[in-house]
């Protein structure tokens, strides 16, 4: 195809440069995939980002509004810039909701203004809860999701909330695994499994459920606990403090580490445990699949798709978040059968090959991208 005919993209996302969270590192994926694939029909370009660019740190939601404001204008002049001297056909944007979502409709009318075709591309798990609750944050959603062209979730819920309120316009897209990960496993397939050691990976706050970890594995005998990922100097006393006297003897707190040596890290654990409050797709999942970790997690956003509990726990076990005592069983059933953990690792490792490589994410992305403009 003829580059005059390429579809032209401009993806606006956080870059993988600006921070370390999901949507940066999938964003990361995706243009990694982008620039090695040859023949394609795509031109991409890609205007980036920090999420935390409004230094939104804070409960008042005045000081958010304000503050991001402040900080999206240059952004905004640099879009505007950006799509008036190149002829895109598609921009498409990811969002992460809450306050954003203001930032999200004033850059859809630019867009419109200038007759392109939008996509928005949510990044959160919590449309069901939203909708639930029909708070400021709802009625945002629903004038974005209006003004888009197409909106694509990351989970079945998300998607199936938005279908039974009336939208046409809602697409389901998972995220991808990346090449690198299987290129990392392939280096490394003398690492062993340490059957009784559990690794955690991501934000060390929280709402990923770290409390209720620790809590779990203080009940549970002669295990080592390894945290990987960024942990502020509060959190982690607090974590060391809540783990008792003896914590030294059984928990590392790790702090964050390259992609490597977290994919290396799964490699070698005995179980992988995400007992997270709210997700959308998280990257980590799909990421202790490909690594054949026996993984506990939780029933939120799209991981039960992704472990497909709707037919047992053949890929691993979800609980309900924020219950230490179903945690624990969990995480002690993982330790005690370990025919059944690595049969569900070695499930996992298949079930993520065959659905979520990054080939055919990527090509389900093009033809979205292709539909909009029909």
């Amino acid at each position: 195809m003829e580059e005059n005919k390429k579809i032209k993209v401009l993806l606006v996302s956080p870059g993988a440069m600006a921070e370390t969270g999901g949507i940066a590192r999938w964003t990361g994926h995706i243009l990694n995939y982008y620039n090695e694939c040859d023949g394609n029909k795509i031109i991409l370009q890609h205007l980036s980002y920090s999420k935390a660019i409004g230094g939104l740190a804070t409960d008042n939601i005045i000081i958010r509004l304000i503050k991001a404001i402040k900080n999206y204008i240059p952004l905004y002049k640099k879009f505007i810039n950006i799509i008036k001297h190149n002829n895109f056909n598609v921009v498409h944007f990811c969002s992460s909701a809450s306050i954003s979502l203001i930032k999200d409709i004033v850059f859809l009318n630019a867009a419109h203004r200038r007759g392109l075709k939008t996509i928005i591309h949510f990044r959160f798990g919590r449309i069901p809860d939203v909708y639930k609750r029909h708070n400021w944050e709802q009625k945002l959603l629903h004038k974005v999701i209006i003004k888009a062209d197409k909106t694509i979730v990351l989970d079945k819920m998300s998607y199936d909330t938005l279908i039974l309120e009336g939208y046409k316009n809602i697409l389901l897209l998972p995220n991808p695994l990346t090449l690198k990960v299987s290129e990392i496993i392939i280096k490394n397939k003398n690492i062993k499994r340490q059957d009784r050691t559990l690794v955690f990976a991501g934000h060390v706050v929280p709402t990923k459920g770290v409390f209720e970890l620790i809590d779990a594995c203080k009940k549970v005998q002669n295990i080592k606990l390894k945290m990987l990922g960024f942990v502020s100097t509060e959190m982690k006393q607090k974590l060391e403090a809540r783990a008792g006297i003896d914590y030294l003897q059984w928990l590392e707190i790790l702090g964050q580490k390259d992609f490597e040596t977290t994919i290396k890290e799964m490699l070698s654990a005995g179980v992988f445990v995400l007992p997270t409050y709210t997700e959308g797709f998280p990257n980590v999942i799909i990421e202790s699949m490909a690594c054949a970790c026996p993984i506990v997690t939780t029933k939120v956003g799209a991981i039960p798709e992704m472990l497909d509990i709707d037919n047992g726990d053949q890929y691993g076990i979800c609980v309900e978040p924020k219950n230490v005592e179903q945690l624990k069983i969990a995480i002690q059933r993982m330790l005690d059968d370990r025919k059944f953990a690595i049969q569900c690792g070695i499930n996992a490792q298949k079930r993520v090959n065959e659905i979520y490589s990054m080939p055919k994410v990527w090509d389900r992305m093009v033809n979205i991208w292709e539909s909009t403009l029909k």
